[in-house]
């Protein structure tokens, strides 16, 4: 077709700026679903809590905490979806997945009942619906990152110097 640049023609400099986001952080199926999986992660985990609070207090603290945190990181991904929303949904659910793995694996203190007990319905429930969680937040973060290498400060001051430098030797 005359006229048209395709997107391998645009010549972007490497210090450039990118500023438009990318689709899949911008995908309200995609959000949806993250925010509502958040949700009901907040709402297993108080489900939980009085089974839990006649065990270890460090254990029902726990329990309490991700019943708040996790429909909190939903409202914030709802309301003002943004790379540090993504991060915190994302590290969110891998922390409460990986404290079932370490509480089924081995005996943690005054909680070695639960170790081999993977199949217990709420815990197998929640633990796939932060596994989901934790793909989708790791695919839009990756979008972003891709998009924009320059969303982070150090990363522009890291390019920043790769490229003075490669000045400094041209010239020399």
């Amino acid at each position: 077709m005359p006229g048209a640049i395709s997107p391998w023609e645009l010549k972007v400099p490497r210090d450039a700026i990118i500023t438009r986001s990318p689709a899949l952080a911008d995908d309200p199926a995609v959000r949806a679903v993250t925010v509502i999986g958040l949700i009901a992660v907040g709402i297993i985990h108080a489900v939980e809590i009085p089974g839990q609070v006649s065990g270890t207090v460090w254990l029902t603290i726990g329990f309490c905490l991700l019943a708040v945190v996790a429909p909190g990181a939903g409202l914030w991904l709802l309301l003002r979806p943004s790379l540090l929303a993504w991060e915190f949904a994302g590290a969110c659910c891998a922390l409460a997945a990986a404290g079932y793995v370490l509480t089924r694996s081995l005996p943690m203190p005054g909680d070695a009942g639960d170790v081999g007990n993977w199949m217990e319905p709420l815990g197998a429930t929640s633990l796939i619906t932060e596994g989901v969680i934790v793909i989708l937040a790791t695919l839009v973060l990756a979008s972003i990152y891709r998009t924009s290498h320059t969303s982070r400060p150090w990363v522009r001051y890291l390019g920043g110097l790769s490229s003075a430098q490669s000045r400094g030797r041209a010239a020399a």
